[in-house]
């Protein structure tokens, strides 16, 4: 093993993916002591750019499903253990210590990571399982939104770790990518063709439609995995997030009523899931009633009190219990009138370089 570096095999499958590969690898190359690069059939200079890094990359002919190209890759890994990345995805720089202490803990069980999925307005984190043991008792099911599986079934123990991962495939400019977009529902259609009752299928057919602003289409797989989900006795982890990016859907369809019911429903299930309370706060501005207006006022006080989101299992914007709380506050007293007020909230919101606030102060509102 190379001084220095983590007795790891990452893991990554790619095919046309140049624009990312080089800064993916080159996050990883000091850290892990092992690079598996499996290519499904790039067509752009992703081969070209792997060659310049040296790194070495196996062909397999792509079949339409992720799991065999994933399981693929894991069976070429010759490290002890195993981390999972995907080429437009970029370990943060701290990344030795987390998998340093993950590794000396030799733990047997699969371990979660922070993901940072950054948007044109900010970064949604969610966490997902990315590192393991590398044993044949571990592989990946399902032909897209494939998971990993212990046995054939999913783990029940799990190591978290601090661990950060950047992804950077929500942009606008991906999201255009219409052929890896109709890709992924083709894949979505061909796999609930076979099982039409899994809510996990159903749900990641709704947040494919929803990424990509088919809101319509969106909301009737989601209320399809909610129905689905009704004589489940043990919820599964991201209901939390069919409520939350349901609401976003209905939010954006304006239909408040729904949004209304969704959200009193949610908040029974996850009182303390500071996001649920944002999305109504931002659903009041967007629906301009004068006689909520106070309410306004409330809902973002209630944001920022009960903080950002403290649940490993939540799924969360950035900023919804801090610096986006903030903002809206200042954009309250804005609009009541009371300049100094909304130049406190404004500076505050600041203080995280949040930069519609900082806009807000430069244009000298105030």
């Amino acid at each position: 093993m190379n001084k220095g570096k983590l007795p790891i095999s990452a893991c990554i499958i790619v095919k046309n993916e140049c624009e990312h590969v080089e800064k993916c690898i080159k996050s990883i190359l000091p850290v892990v002591e092992e690079i598996i690069v499996v290519d499904t059939g790039s067509e752009d200079n992703t081969k070209k750019i792997l060659e310049m890094l040296n790194i070495k990359f196996h062909e397999f002919k792509w079949n339409d499903d992720f799991s065999v190209a994933r399981n693929y890759s894991l069976s070429l890994a010759t490290q002890p253990y195993i981390l999972v990345i995907d080429a437009d995805e970029v370990l943060e720089y701290q990344s030795f210590n987390v998998l340093s202490e993950y590794i000396s803990n030799k733990s047997s069980s699969p371990a979660k990571v922070i993901l940072k999925n950054h948007i044109d307005t900010g970064c949604v984190i969610s966490e997902v399982v990315r590192i393991f043991p590398n044993n044949k008792e571990y592989s990946y099911s399902g032909i897209i939104h494939e998971q990993l599986l212990h046995l054939g079934q999913e783990h029940k123990q799990m190591f978290f770790t601090d661990l950060i991962i950047h992804h950077y495939g929500y942009s606008s400019k991906e999201i255009e990518n219409k052929k890896k977009i109709d890709r992924n529902i083709d894949l979505l259609i061909k796999q609930l063709l076979s099982e039409p009752d899994s809510p996990y299928l159903n749900y990641q057919m709704a947040k494919t439609f929803y990424v990509n602003k088919r809101y319509q289409h969106a909301i009737d797989y989601f209320e399809s995995t909610l129905t689905l989900l009704a004589n489940v006795q043990v919820l599964p982890s991201y209901v939390s997030t069919v409520f939350l990016s349901y609401g976003y859907c209905l939010l954006f369809q304006k239909e408040f009523e729904s949004l209304d019911m969704l959200i009193n429903d949610a908040i029974e299930f996850y009182p303390e899931y500071t996001d649920l309370y944002y999305l109504y706060g931002v659903s009041l501005i967007e629906r301009g009633a004068i006689e909520k207006f106070q309410e306004i006022k409330e809902v973002f006080e209630m944001c920022y009190e009960l903080g950002e989101v403290k649940s490993r299992d939540f799924e969360t914007v950035e900023g919804v219990g801090s610096y986006r709380a903030l903002y809206n506050l200042g954009v309250y007293y804005e609009v009541l009138g009371d300049h100094n007020l909304a130049l406190e909230y404004y500076s505050k919101s600041a203080t995280y370089n949040f930069s519609p606030a900082l806009d807000k102060i430069n244009e000298r509102l105030v």
